[in-house]
């Protein structure tokens, strides 16, 4: 069994209590179609770890944070990067692709501009895996502006404000 199988496998039954005392899971959608895959590798190549992802499920909900299906992902052609997962306030969550400076399927966190990345996790399983444990034990994935707040707290995105430190990036005011 694949990775990315494996992990799907482990989470998709787990309910956990959210900061505000609601309960949330993992919720599938169908597979992505044949077309899907082929239409969207024509415009860009999805790693072989998200393509096989999309195999199984065309986006998911992940304890209320939304992976997107292949009609919601966005390519940027000169860093290699799709976008996955969208924090909401214009940062982004993405996956390097071959032509990415960073290694080939790793996760990134992308503060407003694909010029502001910062490396969060070596592959989409690692981040859901990483994910998965924030919220069982915060009821919440904490953005990386949340440890402006709290910086002595610890988690997936607490090393996020220390890379970008003095660069040019709205998370440094």
């Amino acid at each position: 069994m694949s990775k990315i199988k494996e992990v799907i496998s482990q989470i998709v039954e787990l309910r956990f209590e959210n900061e505000d005392g609601e309960e949330e899971g993992v919720e599938l959608n169908a597979p992505a179609s044949i077309q899907d895959l082929k239409a969207g590798s024509q415009q860009f190549q999805l790693t072989d770890e998200l393509a096989e992802f999309y195999s199984i499920t065309n986006g998911m909900d992940l304890f209320s944070q939304e992976i997107y299906d292949t009609d919601s992902l966005h390519y940027y052609q000169d860093y290699g990067l799709i976008v996955f997962h969208d924090w909401g306030n214009g940062d982004f969550s993405c996956i390097a692709t071959k032509k990415s400076e960073f290694p080939e399927g790793s996760v990134l966190f992308m503060n407003h501009s694909p010029d502001v990345l910062v490396q969060i996790a070596t592959s989409l399983s690692e981040w859901i895996l990483k994910v998965t444990a924030k919220f069982k034990e915060k009821g919440t994935l904490l953005h990386p502006a949340d440890y402006f707040r709290s910086p002595k707290e610890t988690g997936l995105y607490s090393h996020v404000i220390d890379s970008l430190h003095g660069r040019d990036c709205e998370l440094n005011g």
